[in-house]
């Protein structure tokens, strides 16, 4: 019967502009991340469920399936659930924290909460007998992280039949649920949402997935607190569970019961898991005698993505753990007794798992087309830098063939190409384009600076202090007065050339913009008409005196003839006055 889940989206990407930084495939362990138009969605037919992407996405673009509105829905219509706490949960809340989780939840709605130590007791009983009945000549995978068993089924699956047949923590202790709440829908509180996964699988006895992180938010949002635990009861007091270590890196190493000659080696992180699986595919018989315990997080369950979220303390998980699991610090086989438990049947079988998308095999002569459309012609072109996500150029250009990549991904090719196109325009501008750095040195000129500086192209002016080009006052200025821009006038005297200067200051990258512009001919065109209008104005001021000095000698000339007749007529005057008085006598 095929699962209610097959065709539900349980993680994916919200559109968002992806802004180029690409971590998310950088992260991917399965590269299970397609980029297309500068949107990244994750390929969920290749996804193993780790969340590494969405822990490092920068824009915090998660979008995963939230199942509280499911289970909050379930329980208005009168349903019962019961609660299966993920081991891990002691270093969430405390040692001693089961009895006030529990209270916690039934005000949630819920009808109990049980540890799933119980389930992690079944599932280290069925490796203890299966380490047994293989007598050291079949290797062993654990099964119980589901992250590790989607990598091993999707990435490895000649390795499928070294998987251990048994449930998982989680559907161990959910199946056990089952057998004594047949009416019940169990919600299983875990770490991670890899459980998901599992919820597709025919061996399915979970209703309801929800990590940590979302429980908390659900207790803030209904204003449901988790009583503070008393952590000083001693060892004795404690209901102490050797099972509940397997939430840390060897776990179940720590609690399984030793088998003579058989070798049990843990290890942790997606990284470590594939290069072990790597080594062990190329050879398995030679690790007959191994049971390896993997898991995809770092230090196990409470190294969890709900925890790293919530930036849950490490080394507090650690010791709260140890004190929920170890009595006096040490394996306690008899305190961790599910006796009752051990009548559930665990075996699991798995499907047949074949991705959707297979992805053919590209020929040589492709992937070499597609490294020339990004610029790598030889094999010293091919950086390897990783920025685009992948490791090689290769596993890149495969991924583009794949429709998996775009092109534009290759930051130092685009950069590259944006560089020479920038330059090219630069370069073709007829403005003179000098840049210097706040040290008032040369960092970049465009052709027509080049040729105006060094017309014979003698010289390194790049790096050299912008003093040896030209006046520098105006930069000095700008830098030191902290200005935006300034616009002024030089002379090159070597060169006989007048420039215009525009200033404009790069406060984020500390650098100055000088664009210029050769303006001799206007200068020039100035200073001739400047000096023919000083001319003419002389000329003006000769001729002005000249009409002056001739007004001087009219008048002189005009002052004596005007005295000599006014004494002219003055005697006339006299005469005839004189005259007169002759005549009346």
């Amino acid at each position: 019967m095929p699962s209610v889940y097959a065709d539900t989206s349980f993680l994916q990407f919200k559109k968002v502009h992806c802004r180029n930084c690409y971590k998310c495939v950088r992260n991917c362990p399965v590269k299970a991340i397609r980029v297309i138009n500068h949107q990244a969605q994750i390929l969920e037919d290749q996804c193993i469920l780790c969340e590494k992407c969405t822990l490092v996405c920068p824009q915090n673009a998660k979008e995963e399936l939230n199942m509280i509105p499911r289970v909050h829905d379930f329980i208005q219509s009168g349903g019962q659930v019961i609660a299966s706490l993920h081991p891990a949960y002691v270093a969430e809340f405390g040692t001693d924290s089961l009895p006030a989780l529990t209270e916690a939840l039934k005000k949630l709605g819920l009808s109990d909460a049980f540890d799933a130590a119980a389930g992690a007791y079944l599932v280290k009983t069925a490796y203890e007998n299966l380490v047994e009945e293989r007598a050291q000549e079949t290797p062993t995978i654990s099964s119980n992280c589901p992250v590790i068993v989607q990598l091993v089924q999707k990435r490895y699956p000649d390795l499928v039949p070294y998987l251990a047949p048994v449930l998982s923590v989680m559907q161990a202790h959910a199946r056990y649920l089952k057998e004594q709440y047949p009416d019940a829908r169990i919600l299983s509180v875990s770490p991670c949402i890899s459980g998901l996964a599992q919820m597709r699988e025919a061996d399915n006895y979970v209703d309801y997935v929800i990590t940590f992180s979302e429980l908390q938010e659900w207790l803030t949002a209904v204003q449901v607190q988790v009583a503070a635990p008393s952590n000083a009861s001693p060892d004795a007091d404690r209901d102490i569970r050797l099972s509940r270590i397997m939430a840390m890196s060897g776990g179940f190493t720590m609690a399984m019961h030793p088998s003579v000659h058989q070798r049990y080696l843990p290890a942790c992180g997606i990284d470590s898991c594939k290069q072990i699986l790597n080594e062990f595919m190329a050879n398995p018989d030679s690790y007959s005698n191994c049971f390896l315990e993997l898991n995809a997080c770092p230090n196990g369950c409470i190294g969890g993505p709900s925890f790293r979220r919530t930036k849950t303390g490490l080394l507090h998980g650690l010791i709260r753990l140890q004190n929920a699991s170890l009595y006096k610090g040490i394996s306690n086989y008899k305190r961790d007794d599910f006796s009752a438990q051990s009548l559930t049947d665990v075996s699991r079988h798995y499907d047949t798992f074949v991705l959707r998308q297979q992805e053919a095999e590209a020929s040589e002569e492709d992937i070499k087309k597609v490294l020339a459309q990004m610029g790598k012609f030889t094999p010293e072109d091919e950086l390897n830098c990783g920025a685009c996500g992948y490791n090689t150029c290769r596993e890149k250009a495969k991924a583009v063939l794949a429709g998996k990549a775009e092109i534009s991904m290759c930051v130092p090719f685009m950069r590259e190409r944006q560089e020479s196109y920038s330059n090219k325009i630069i370069n073709v501008m007829p403005g003179i384009l000098v840049t210097v750095d706040y040290q008032l040195k040369v960092i970049h000129m465009n052709q027509a600076a080049r040729d105006l500086f060094d017309p014979l192209h003698k010289k390194e002016l790049i790096g050299a202090p912008v003093s040896d080009l030209m006046d520098d006052y105006s930069l000095v200025n700008l830098i030191s007065f902290d200005k935006n821009r300034s616009d002024d006038q030089i002379y090159l005297e070597d060169r006989k050339i007048y420039l215009e200067r525009t200033l404009a200051n790069d406060r984020k990258n500390q650098l100055i913009l000088c664009v210029m512009k050769d303006i001799t001919r206007e200068m020039e065109e100035k200073l001739r008409i400047r000096k023919a209008r000083n001319n003419a104005a002389a000329m003006a001021d000769k001729l002005a005196a000249e009409q002056l000095k001739l007004v001087h000698q009219i008048a002189s000339l005009l002052g004596e003839t005007a005295a000599d007749t006014k004494v002219a007529v003055e005697q006339l005057k006299r005469t005839i006055l004189r005259e007169d008085e002759d005549f009346d006598e």
